[in-house]
Parts: structure tokens; C-alpha cells; sequence
């Protein structure tokens, strides 16, 4: 994305947790470079938040996600890019994560939501709030 858009992208991304840890890879060449990240990424023309949530999933770590749940919805201004960002829960069963995506992440690992890594991407930042708190909404 070389040139400003006129309005807001819609980004979707979905968080994995399995036994209290939650996923988080670290991202590459994108905005939020070297940020601590879940899988996600722009809505396609035609596809619903869900479907998006699902193949981001399985394009970026190769995971078939079941059971997916709402998280929150939130307005996102940062890294130069304005985003709508829509944050799913999903699960995984035994599958075993990787990175299928190597231009985009690198340290795929499982952390204790009470031992997080620094720095998180934003809109990480605020569906791990949501997960938290229980808050739906943020402007």
C-alpha cells in the first residue's frame, strides 16, 4: 500500500488461546513491523468477517479454526493506516500452529496471557482487553 486510502480499511483478526496461552507471532514488512500479532487481515469483497477470520487463519499459520466467537469491534488510527478491526475468538484442537507466511511473520510461539510480549500490534492490544474485560466496543 504505497498510497493513502480515501476511508477506513476493514481488517479482521482472530485470537487463538489454548490452556491459557495465547498465539502470537511477531510481523515483518508490514505496518506494525516487529509488533507481537495474531493471524488477520483485510476483508475480502464478497466475504463474510467470519469466512475472512478463518482463512486469514489458515493462509498465516496453517490452522483450521472451529467454534469462532465474536470478540470485539474497534476503531483503530495507528502506524499511519486507518482501520475498522474486527477481533474473533477461534480454536484450534491439537492442530499444530507454523508459519506459512514468511515474508509476513517470524517466532511463532504460545504465551501466558500474564506474560505477554512487548511490543503488541494494536489491534492485539485491544482484543486482549476485550478478552479480559468483556468490552465489545472500542472508538
Amino acid at each position: 500500500m504505497s498510497e493513502k486510502p480515501s476511508r477506513p480499511l476493514v481488517g479482521v483478526g482472530i485470537i487463538i488461546i489454548r490452556d491459557g496461552n495465547i498465539l502470537l507471532a511477531q510481523r515483518l514488512g508490514s505496518h506494525g513491523e516487529h509488533t507481537w500479532a495474531s493471524a488477520g487481515g483485510h476483508l475480502e469483497y464478497g466475504e463474510t468477517l467470519e469466512e475472512c477470520a478463518k482463512r486469514e487463519a489458515l493462509e498465516e499459520f496453517g490452522l483450521s479454526v472451529t467454534n469462532l466467537r465474536f470478540l470485539c469491534v474497534s476503531n483503530i488510527i495507528a502506524y499511519g493506516r486507518h482501520y475498522i478491526d474486527f477481533e474473533f475468538l477461534g480454536e484450534i484442537d491439537a492442530q499444530i500452529p507454523r508459519i506459512i507466511e514468511k515474508q509476513s511473520f517470524v517466532h511463532l510461539n504460545w504465551f501466558p496471557l500474564s506474560t505477554l510480549p512487548n511490543p503488541l500490534f494494536e489491534p492485539v492490544r485491544i482484543a486482549i482487553d476485550s478478552l479480559l474485560t468483556g468490552k465489545t466496543y472500542y472508538p
